[in-house]
C-alpha cells in the first residue's frame, strides 16, 4: 500500500457519482472550500460538465484525461462495491467511499482489492479528510473545523464534532481530520494515518476517537510503542460506562464485556505512552492539558 499523503488544494481529485444528490451538494461545498476537483464521473449520458467540471462515464477514461490522484465516491450501497472496483483498478492512489450501510461482503472485498492494487482505502462510511483550511475531500462540514495543529482520527462523526467544539472552547483547533468511518470492516487503520501525522509539520499531537469493537487501537498501540519517533497521542473510546455484564451485537464483542474490551485498549495504549480520555467531555481539556506541558518542554 502506498504511504498516505494527505490530499492539499493543489491534489487533483475525482468525484465518482458528482451529478446525485450527494455528489452534487459536496462538490460545491469542496470547490468552495478551495479543493481542486478536476473531473466527476456520472451513469447520465446526457451529462458531460458539471460546475465547469468535465464529467466522464468511467474512471478509467477519467483518469486517462485529468489524472487524478484522489477519488472520492458518492453512490448507494448496492453500487458502492463497482465504484470502488474501478477506482481501485485505475490506480488512483487515494479512495474515499463515503456510503454508508455497504454490505460486508461487498466491504471485505473492497479492502482485499485495495491491499491487492497497493491503493489506500479510507471508508465505507467514511465522511473523508478534511486539510484545515486547504482542502475537503467527502462529506465533512469542514466549517465547523478552526485551524490549528491538532490531528484527528476518529471512527464516529458525531464525537469527531464534539471534540471539534472541544477544541475551539480551548482555543485550539484542526491540522488534519481523518474519518475512517463506523462499520464494521473499514479500508484503513488508524496506523497509516498516524504515521502520516507523524511526518506532518503542522500537526503537534494527535487525538484518536476509537470504537469499543475491533482491534485497530490495540494496532496503533503496538505501533506507537515500538516508533522512535513520537508526538503525544490522546486517546478516546466510547463505551467505557456500559454496565459490565452487559452485551453488545457489535463485532467482535459477542463473547466478552465492553468493559473488559475497553479495559485491555486501554492498558495497551496507556502503557505505550498514550494519554487517556476517560470521559467524552474531557477531550478538549486534556488535549489543552497536554499541549501546554508541550509547550513547556519546548
Amino acid at each position: 500500500m502506498n504511504s498516505l499523503k494527505f490530499p492539499t488544494r493543489n491534489t487533483p481529485i475525482l468525484c465518482q457519482g458528482i451529478t446525485s444528490e450527494m455528489g452534487s451538494a459536496h462538490t460545491e461545498l469542496a470547490l468552495a472550500y478551495g479543493s481542486h476537483i478536476v473531473a466527476g464521473t456520472s451513469r447520465d449520458k446526457n451529462i458531460n460538465l458539471y460546475q465547469d467540471i468535465p464529467v466522464f462515464r468511467t474512471v478509467q477514461e477519467a483518469v486517462r484525461k485529468t489524472k487524478p490522484c484522489v477519488s472520492v465516491i458518492f453512490s448507494s450501497p448496492a453500487r458502492a462495491l463497482g465504484d470502488v472496483e474501478e477506482a481501485v483498478r485505475a490506480r488512483i492512489p487515494l479512495v474515499i467511499c463515503t456510503v454508508e450501510h455497504v454490505p460486508l461482503h461487498d466491504a471485505l472485498r473492497m479492502v482485499a482489492l485495495a491491499c491487492k492494487y497497493g491503493v489506500t482505502l479510507i471508508g465505507p462510511s467514511s465522511p473523508g479528510i478534511v486539510r484545515v483550511g486547504d482542502c475537503l475531500a467527502g462529506n465533512i462540514p469542514a466549517h465547523l473545523f478552526p485551524k490549528g495543529n491538532i490531528g484527528m482520527i476518529g471512527r464516529s462523526s458525531s464525537l469527531i464534532y464534539e471534540a471539534v467544539q472541544q477544541l475551539a472552547e480551548q482555543n485550539m483547533g484542526v491540522s488534519t481530520c481523518v474519518a475512517l468511518g463506523a462499520a464494521p470492516i473499514v479500508g484503513t487503520s488508524f496506523v497509516p494515518i498516524w504515521e502520516a501525522m507523524l511526518s506532518d509539520k503542522q500537526t503537534k499531537a494527535v487525538l484518536v476517537i476509537g470504537q469499543l469493537s475491533g482491534d485497530l487501537e490495540m494496532e496503533l498501540a503496538i505501533v506507537y510503542k515500538r516508533s522512535r519517533r513520537k508526538k503525544p497521542l490522546i486517546v478516546y473510546i466510547p463505551g467505557q460506562t456500559i454496565p459490565p455484564l452487559s452485551r453488545t451485537p457489535l463485532l467482535g464483542t459477542k463473547t466478552l464485556n465492553p468493559a473488559d474490551i475497553i479495559a485491555n485498549k486501554k492498558d495497551a495504549l496507556v502503557s505505550a505512552g498514550a494519554i487517556w480520555v476517560e470521559s467524552p467531555s474531557e477531550m478538549g481539556q486534556t488535549v489543552a492539558k497536554v499541549m501546554r506541558l508541550l509547550e513547556k518542554k519546548d
